[in-house]
Protein backbone atom coordinates (compact mmCIF):
# COMPACT_ATOMS: atom_id res chain seq x y z
CA UNK A 1 0.00 0.00 0.00
CA UNK A 2 1.62 3.33 -0.89
CA UNK A 3 2.64 5.77 2.11
CA UNK A 4 4.34 8.93 2.48
CA UNK A 5 7.38 6.76 4.61
CA UNK A 6 7.39 4.66 1.03
CA UNK A 7 7.71 6.93 -1.57
CA UNK A 8 9.96 9.87 0.01
CA UNK A 9 12.18 6.75 0.91
CA UNK A 10 11.97 5.69 -2.50
CA UNK A 11 12.95 9.31 -3.21
CA UNK A 12 15.46 9.55 -1.18
CA UNK A 13 17.49 6.63 -1.96
CA UNK A 14 17.26 7.76 -5.35
CA UNK A 15 19.02 11.10 -4.78
CA UNK A 16 21.79 8.80 -2.96
CA UNK A 17 21.95 6.79 -6.28
CA UNK A 18 22.48 9.14 -8.32
CA UNK A 19 25.16 11.42 -6.88
CA UNK A 20 27.08 7.85 -5.98
CA UNK A 21 26.90 7.64 -9.69
CA UNK A 22 28.15 10.70 -10.42
CA UNK A 23 31.01 10.46 -8.10
CA UNK A 24 31.72 7.05 -9.42
CA UNK A 25 31.91 8.26 -13.03
CA UNK A 26 33.92 11.16 -12.09
CA UNK A 27 36.39 9.55 -10.36
CA UNK A 28 35.88 6.49 -13.25
CA UNK A 29 36.72 9.45 -15.76
CA UNK A 30 39.70 11.00 -14.65
CA UNK A 31 41.16 7.39 -15.03
CA UNK A 32 40.19 6.71 -18.09
CA UNK A 33 38.62 9.82 -19.79
CA UNK A 34 37.36 7.82 -22.76
CA UNK A 35 34.26 5.54 -20.33
CA UNK A 36 30.91 5.34 -22.33
CA UNK A 37 28.73 4.53 -19.11
CA UNK A 38 25.47 4.30 -20.86
CA UNK A 39 22.38 4.29 -18.73
CA UNK A 40 24.51 3.82 -15.18
CA UNK A 41 22.82 6.28 -13.42
CA UNK A 42 19.23 5.25 -14.90
CA UNK A 43 19.33 2.04 -13.72
CA UNK A 44 21.21 2.80 -10.20
CA UNK A 45 18.42 5.11 -10.06
CA UNK A 46 15.67 3.03 -10.51
CA UNK A 47 16.89 -0.13 -8.37
CA UNK A 48 17.45 2.36 -5.81
CA UNK A 49 14.03 3.79 -5.26
CA UNK A 50 12.87 -0.10 -5.74
CA UNK A 51 14.99 -0.74 -2.61
CA UNK A 52 13.81 2.67 -1.04
CA UNK A 53 9.79 1.53 -1.95
CA UNK A 54 9.99 -2.26 -0.77
CA UNK A 55 12.78 -2.62 1.94
CA UNK A 56 13.13 1.35 3.60
CA UNK A 57 9.85 2.06 3.50
CA UNK A 58 8.26 -0.82 4.37
CA UNK A 59 9.96 -1.08 7.58
CA UNK A 60 9.29 1.91 9.16
CA UNK A 61 7.96 2.23 12.33
CA UNK A 62 10.46 1.24 15.25
CA UNK A 63 12.39 3.75 17.30
CA UNK A 64 15.21 5.92 15.70
CA UNK A 65 17.78 3.96 16.75
CA UNK A 66 16.75 1.13 14.64
CA UNK A 67 15.77 2.97 11.63
CA UNK A 68 19.68 4.48 11.54
CA UNK A 69 20.31 -0.16 10.78
CA UNK A 70 17.37 -0.23 8.71
CA UNK A 71 18.66 2.61 6.56
CA UNK A 72 22.49 0.88 6.56
CA UNK A 73 20.59 -1.85 5.22
CA UNK A 74 18.71 -0.33 2.48
CA UNK A 75 21.75 1.12 0.87
CA UNK A 76 23.40 -2.05 1.35
CA UNK A 77 20.81 -3.80 -0.69
CA UNK A 78 21.01 -1.16 -3.22
CA UNK A 79 25.06 -1.23 -3.86
CA UNK A 80 24.53 -5.31 -4.00
CA UNK A 81 21.59 -5.29 -6.37
CA UNK A 82 23.26 -1.97 -8.44
CA UNK A 83 26.56 -3.93 -8.65
CA UNK A 84 24.84 -7.30 -9.17
CA UNK A 85 22.76 -5.65 -12.40
CA UNK A 86 25.66 -4.01 -14.23
CA UNK A 87 27.67 -6.94 -13.72
CA UNK A 88 24.91 -9.78 -15.28
CA UNK A 89 24.50 -7.22 -18.06
CA UNK A 90 27.98 -6.80 -18.86
CA UNK A 91 28.18 -10.83 -18.74
CA UNK A 92 25.54 -11.23 -21.15
CA UNK A 93 27.17 -8.61 -23.53
CA UNK A 94 30.62 -10.58 -23.17
CA UNK A 95 28.42 -14.07 -23.70
CA UNK A 96 26.77 -12.53 -26.79
CA UNK A 97 29.91 -11.81 -27.93
CA UNK A 98 31.70 -15.77 -27.54
CA UNK A 99 33.95 -14.49 -24.51
CA UNK A 100 32.67 -17.31 -22.64
CA UNK A 101 33.15 -21.29 -23.01
CA UNK A 102 30.29 -22.16 -21.25
CA UNK A 103 27.65 -21.00 -18.63
CA UNK A 104 29.95 -21.87 -15.41
CA UNK A 105 32.40 -19.83 -16.87
CA UNK A 106 30.20 -17.17 -17.60
CA UNK A 107 28.63 -16.92 -14.03
CA UNK A 108 32.67 -17.12 -12.65
CA UNK A 109 33.10 -14.17 -14.77
CA UNK A 110 30.10 -11.80 -13.39
CA UNK A 111 31.33 -12.73 -9.94
CA UNK A 112 34.90 -11.16 -10.81
CA UNK A 113 33.18 -7.90 -13.10
CA UNK A 114 31.05 -7.65 -9.81
CA UNK A 115 34.48 -7.71 -7.59
CA UNK A 116 35.72 -4.96 -10.35
CA UNK A 117 32.88 -3.08 -9.52
CA UNK A 118 32.73 -3.25 -6.21
CA UNK A 119 36.38 -1.87 -5.94
CA UNK A 120 35.38 1.50 -7.50
CA UNK A 121 33.08 2.16 -4.24
CA UNK A 122 35.89 1.54 -2.21
CA UNK A 123 36.86 5.64 -2.34
CA UNK A 124 36.34 7.92 0.94
CA UNK A 125 34.33 10.41 -0.28
CA UNK A 126 31.38 7.17 -1.60
CA UNK A 127 31.78 5.26 1.61
CA UNK A 128 31.29 8.32 3.19
CA UNK A 129 28.67 9.63 1.21
CA UNK A 130 27.21 6.07 1.02
CA UNK A 131 26.97 5.90 5.09
CA UNK A 132 25.84 9.28 5.77
CA UNK A 133 23.63 8.93 3.10
CA UNK A 134 21.81 5.87 4.52
CA UNK A 135 21.84 7.20 8.12
CA UNK A 136 20.03 9.73 6.97
CA UNK A 137 17.61 7.92 4.71
CA UNK A 138 16.77 5.70 7.95
CA UNK A 139 16.15 9.03 9.65
CA UNK A 140 14.12 10.69 7.10
CA UNK A 141 11.82 7.35 6.46
CA UNK A 142 11.33 7.08 10.48
CA UNK A 143 10.55 10.96 10.82
CA UNK A 144 7.91 11.12 7.62
CA UNK A 145 6.02 7.89 8.61
CA UNK A 146 5.58 9.93 12.35
CA UNK A 147 4.69 12.90 10.85
CA UNK A 148 2.15 11.47 8.20
CA UNK A 149 0.39 8.81 8.92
Amino acid sequence: MPTAARLLSAVCLAIIAYVVSEMVMVGMLAQEPDLNFGRLREINVFIAASVGWTMLGARVGNPYSVSLGLGLTAIAAAVFWCVFAHAFCEMLKLSIDRKFDGPMEALVGMVQLAIEYSAELLRVNVLITLVTGGLFGGLFAEFISRRWR
